[in-house]
């Protein structure tokens, strides 16, 4: 509900929601009914793959623009003046910008916004969830998430999402428009609230599902995105404590006052000091699920 009220500021536009294995209750569809935009409704009895619930999606859209937003994110203040020229020039064919933290949110909540920040923690990704510079810039892949991405309607016809994912669906076409030398860009003050996991469970297979899809992305275009392994190589340094267990304890002491320096400082400057034990925590948890999902697909696991 926070999402479709704060949309409201880009009236007027064709709303298309698709409800993917699931219906939507009666007093939602109330809601909607007077929602101030023309409404396109898609369903699936059965739960799609994010691809193929997405090219369904796009099939009832009509506009030159397909935004793509998720149903926990919202618009900031002042988005829609930010993007609006941008959407005009025919310069553009994808645009996108961060996601940062919504308001309100809980201790834990907070807490995985700010590490996700953290080059440490994201790595290349980081600037999809903190504004990196203040001016638009071009840009890859990694700087693109699909909670806040705009892309022509007409591309999104051509190069449809792939429907063999089950996440990271938007990455592999975000690499593919790269590899086509497509227009892409980023601007800071395109800004998403997004609100995060709850709890520390939730967190789970989410992360490692985005080391094993990651992964597979990266068997389709060979050549790139060595950084990517690097969270895999940090879970395989574990096994020095079976060869040589004070190099081990040596090298983790040094990590663990890395990580409470970075998180002190980012926690900090989000205003939100007493965040720093769990964020720097969950550096740690975060790379290290992400590089078992990476390490499983390597091995073979098929994922369900």
């Amino acid at each position: 509900m926070k999402c479709l009220e704060s949309l409201r500021q880009g009236l007027p536009f064709e709303l298309v929601l698709f409800a993917n294995g699931l219906s939507f209750s009666e007093s939602f569809q109330q809601y909607l009914s007077t929602y101030p935009a023309a409404v396109q409704i898609g369903s699936s009895d059965e739960q799609l793959s994010p691809g193929a619930a997405r090219n369904k999606a796009m099939l009832l859209t009509t506009g030159d623009w397909v935004h793509l937003i998720d149903d926990d994110s919202y618009w900031t203040a002042g988005y829609w003046d930010s993007v609006k020229d941008l959407l005009s020039d025919p310069h553009f064919e994808v645009i996108g910008g961060p996601d940062g933290p919504a308001r309100p949110m809980s201790y834990f909540q907070e807490s995985v916004a700010i590490a996700l920040s953290s080059p440490l923690c994201t790595g290349v990704t980081f600037a999809r969830h903190q504004g990196l510079g203040r001016s638009l810039v071009p840009a890859t892949e990694e700087k693109l998430t699909s909670c806040n991405l705009w892309i022509r309607r007409d591309i999104l016809m051509d190069h449809p999402f792939s429907e063999d994912f089950k996440s990271a669906e938007e990455n592999f076409l975000l690499r593919a428009l790269e590899k086509e030398n497509r227009r892409m860009f980023y601007h800071p003050r395109l800004k998403v609230g997004h609100f995060r996991r709850k709890t520390l469970g939730s967190l789970f297979r989410p992360t490692l599902g985005a080391g094993y899809w990651r992964s597979r992305l990266l068997k389709s275009f060979k050549g790139s995105g060595h950084m990517f392994w690097l969270p895999s190589l940090f879970v395989l340094l574990h096994l020095i404590v079976l060869v040589n267990p004070g190099i081990f304890f040596e090298l983790a002491k040094a990590y663990v006052l890395i990580v409470l320096f970075v998180s002190m400082g980012l926690s900090s400057r989000r205003n939100s000091f007493f965040h720093f034990p769990l964020v720097a925590f969950l550096h740690y948890l975060i790379v290290f699920l992400y590089g078992t999902g990476f390490l499983l697909e390597r091995l073979g696991y098929k994922w369900k």
